[in-house]
């Protein structure tokens, strides 16, 4: 897909074609502009005449004007189209002003493949959902050479295939591709996949509310790339050398801030005020370093989240910018919000009159960067957002986002967020959509996010999570008295015990960018205590850089990290070690990333008052949890489930401590009332089975060298229209062979075939002779296999 461009509107007037005798005089009624839309109308006044042409690239379309106006929908079919304004005099044509649109976007066709499942046979259904340009469209299917295992897909028709998942076929989740090409040289690859379960059993995928499984392991870790380095010089770079760090810790998803342009604010924004959907800003990095930053993330196993502001824009955006100097003469007038609604929220509200243009935004107007709402009721500003998300999935191949204000976009209009989630989907099912807004709001959900934060309920507070009391640093564990600790915690963990929509998926932190150090407000043990909560919870845990080290910063502060030095040398308080051992647990007992979750009972009920139980579980795996939120060691009788887990009377079970190893024994019918010491501010976690369970430990890394295995990144440019460059990785120096197919699995190109030395290469494509469509790059070397989609677009 071609770059979107995003410039500022400039008024460009024609010459007359001659002096005409009568007074006649035209004039369009818009500015020149970027457009969203294939379908604009052409407005504007005349006077003296009743009928004229607009000359569209110069295609005539007669107009006959009413009361002195007239309008002309007109349907854009290139990327820049020059509209000239001509009206009919007595002695000829009169011709005014020139206006020119720059379409946004490349219009291609647009479908999607819904998979359905009976017994092992899948079959999957491919619809075009849309062709702007009513192309003649030709369709090829093919499963992803990175499943699990080869499946053997049977193309029935155009938009049907199948597939029959053999009984011994690995877990996992199996990918399909249906490309739409069409005969102007636009292609559309839709994608869906179907999941192996452990039992053996498929389950299709459900692009309304399913979420690929990755998400459910996730522990994301956020990073404000420029505090990243010294003097706050960090860079994407940067971000890319240290994720071996991030890996030793545990981390499987970083969550970058927003890496755009933004207004050159005196205070730092952390890049919220975006002046550019579209571009990277430079002091971060170049677009080549993105794509090896989610390369090398992706061959480490780690997942890549950027930040998207979809609520807002700087008012320094050019189309702000072009509103304020132009008012209803802008296109982008209607772009923005410029009145209060009833929506949920609008008590928020502050409306600012800046120039030309009156702007809506939430909470108060910040004179040092202001940031204006979007108007989501516009067909053009969705489709800007839509292409700007899917331009960093589909060419920097990119895991999804963390949306900043989603809850305003998701109150001002819900339905929208329900066809974004779709867009997005299509292309890429396992992209995660990670809402800014309250869980505990069913609008979030029903198609829309796939996970939200742990706020409170209350519509008078945003970005207050649900574990804070009061002001800023004082939460449940530091400021509520120790005998309403655990009723705090039970309501904090249950929405007061309303529960949750049932598709939610609950976004739990100690703290963001957003809030004041935890480890700041609360001593070493209470924050040790909350981190082991955090990450043996239900949902998904994430840390704030610098969290895993103890930094302590006032509200938006950002510590730096020398690069000189590893982050744990920063660690004075072994806190570090800490985590690392909650994210290894977290890893490997499937109770820790399951959404399972129940209270245990806690007697007696001065105990209960301070310490809080559950049970977490996956199959025969079970966790039981104790926070002791007090000052005092305590005893607490634990009332476990003993039926619910499959506990035999009889036998005799060990509840092995999951940092000491310790293990506490009792029979089944003893765990029914079961005696566990909890010191002051400590959570324990058990894992109960019926033998003393092995404690996993955190070895010593291997010092870093040559790339182990294979690795391929992702070709650049992608989309990509003539030659396209590819980086990969090798172990040990030997045979290797890259080479290029198309979706028939027919060789077009071979890049390499010989001896290349270790370490990381590039080769070159040029695909000028070939058919737009979807391409696979496979490298081959000492038995290892890795593929790659490409897709080539004229």
């Amino acid at each position: 897909m071609p770059r979107p461009v995003i410039r500022a509107a400039v008024l460009v007037l024609a010459l007359p074609l001659f002096e005409a005798a009568a007074a006649q005089t035209i004039a369009l009624a818009e500015e020149d502009a970027t457009v969203w839309a294939q379908e604009q109308v052409a407005e504007g006044t005349v006077s003296g005449a009743t009928t004229g042409t607009l000359y569209v690239n110069g295609e005539p379309f007669p107009f006959t004007a009413v009361a002195g106006t007239f309008a002309v929908p007109l349907r854009l079919t290139e990327p820049e189209t020059e509209v000239i304004a001509c009206a009919d005099g007595t002695g000829g044509e009169v011709c005014g002003d020139t206006l020119r649109w720059t379409l946004g976007y490349a219009p291609r066709p647009e479908a999607e493949v819904r998979p359905t499942v009976a017994g092992r046979t899948v079959t999957l259904e491919g619809h075009v959902l849309d062709n702007p340009d009513g192309a003649a469209l030709t369709f090829t299917w093919a499963e992803d050479p990175g499943n699990p295992a080869a499946l053997g897909l049977s193309v029935q028709d155009d938009s049907t295939a199948t597939v029959t998942v053999p009984g011994d076929a690995p877990p996992g989740e199996y990918y399909f591709d249906w490309t739409v090409h069409a005969d102007d040289g636009d292609a559309f690859a839709a994608r869906t996949f179907v999941t192996v379960r452990e039992d053996g059993s498929v389950t299709p995928f459900v692009l309304e509310t399913d979420h690929a499984a990755w998400v459910d392991r996730a522990v994301v870790y956020e990073i404000f790339t420029r505090r990243w380095a010294d003097q706050n010089t960090g860079t994407l770079d940067d971000v890319t050398q240290r994720l071996p760090e991030l890996v030793r810790l545990g981390v499987n998803t970083i969550w970058l801030q927003p890496i755009y342009p933004y207004a050159d604010a005196p205070i730092p924004s952390q890049g919220y005020d975006v002046t550019d959907y579209f571009s990277i800003w430079e002091e971060l990095g170049t677009e080549e370093d993105l794509h090896e930053l989610v390369a090398a993330a992706h061959e480490a196993g780690v997942r890549v989240l950027l930040d998207f502001v979809p609520n807002h824009t700087s008012i320094e955006h050019p189309y702000a910018q072009d509103a304020i100097a132009h008012g209803e003469r802008s296109h982008y007038y209607d772009f923005y919000q410029r009145e209060e609604d009833d929506a949920p929220y609008s008590q928020h509200y502050v409306t600012r009159q800046v120039g030309e243009m009156t702007f809506v935004t939430y909470f108060e107007w910040n004179e040092d960067y202001p940031m204006a709402n979007l108007d989501y009721d516009n067909p053009e500003v969705q489709r800007l957002i839509v292409e700007a998300t899917r331009y960093w999935v589909e060419t920097f191949d990119v895991d999804g986002f963390r949306f900043d204000v989603g809850w305003g976009v998701a109150s001002r209009n819900p339905a929208f967020v329900q066809a974004w989630r779709a867009a997005l989907k299509r292309v890429k099912p396992g992209v995660f959509m990670l809402g800014e807004a309250k869980a505990t709001d069913e609008v979030n959900f029903e198609g829309r996010y796939d996970a939200a934060y742990d706020w409170t309920t209350d519509p008078n507070y945003i970005s207050e999570w649900a574990w804070q009391r009061g002001g800023q640093g004082s939460t449940i564990f530091n400021t509520t008295g120790e005998p309403l600790r655990a009723s705090a915690l039970r309501n904090a963990l249950t929405d007061f015990g309303n529960g949750y929509h049932p598709d939610a998926v609950v976004f739990r932190y100690l703290e963001n960018n957003d809030t004041p150090s935890f480890y700041g407000n609360h001593s070493v043990e209470q924050t040790k205590m909350a981190a082991t909560l955090l990450f043996s919870l239900h949902g998904i845990p994430m840390m704030l850089y610098g969290q895993e080290v103890g930094v302590v910063r006032d509200l938006y502060e950002f510590p730096s990290f020398p690069t000189s030095r590893p982050i744990s040398d920063y660690d004075h308080d072994g806190l570090f070690a800490h985590y690392q051992h909650l994210l290894l647990l977290r890893e490997t007992f499937p109770a820790l990333h399951s959404d399972h979750f129940e209270e245990v009972a806690v007697a007696p009920a001065d105990v209960g008052d301070q310490t809080f139980a559950y049970r977490r579980w996956e199959g025969t795996d079970n966790v039981v949890a104790a926070i002791n939120m007090g000052d005092d060691d305590v005893t607490a009788a634990l009332a476990l489930p003993v039926d619910d887990m499959g506990l035999d009377p009889e036998t005799t079970y060990y509840l092995t401590d999951l940092f000491s190893g310790e293990a506490l024994a009792g029979t089944g019918a003893d765990l029914a009332d079961f005696a566990v010491p909890v010191p002051a501010y400590t959570t324990r976690l058990f894992a109960v089975a019926d033998s003393v369970v092995a404690v996993p430990t955190v070895g010593e890394p291997a010092a870093p060298s040559a790339p182990d295995g294979l690795a391929l990144a992702p070709n650049y440019p992608n989309p990509f229209s003539g030659r396209t460059t590819l980086t990969y990785a090798v172990a040990r120096g030997g045979p290797v062979r890259l080479a290029v197919f198309d979706l028939l699995g027919r060789e077009v190109a071979r890049l390499v075939d010989g001896v290349v030395p270790a370490g990381r290469q590039t080769a070159t494509f040029d695909g000028a002779a070939l058919a737009s469509g979807v391409y696979l790059c496979r490298l081959e070397s000492e038995g290892q296999v890795v593929t790659r989609r490409m897709a080539l677009v004229r």
